[in-house]
Formats: C-alpha cells, sequence, structure tokens
C-alpha cells in the first residue's frame, strides 16, 4: 500500500491542500508506505 491521507469533510479544501504539500514537499519517496494518517495535521 503506497499511503493514504484521510481528510475530514469539515476541513476547508484549501486547509487540505497545504497540508497535502507540506507533506509532499517534506517528505522522502516511500515514507508513508503502509501507513494511514488523517488530516488536518493541526
Amino acid at each position: 500500500m503506497p499511503g493514504v491521507f484521510e481528510v475530514s469533510r469539515a476541513v476547508v479544501v484549501r486547509t487540505a491542500i497545504e497540508d497535502i504539500v507540506l507533506l509532499t514537499e517534506c517528505s522522502s519517496p516511500g515514507e508513508w508506505e503502509g501507513q494511514v494518517r488523517y488530516l488536518p495535521l493541526r
């Protein structure tokens, strides 16, 4: 499994996008494999 990020419906779309961009810019390839993370990060 490559990794899954679940976003709550209560999260503003802009916040979800910012969090996903932050994760992709600050992560190394394969870092999230086999994990499920929930957004928002804050």
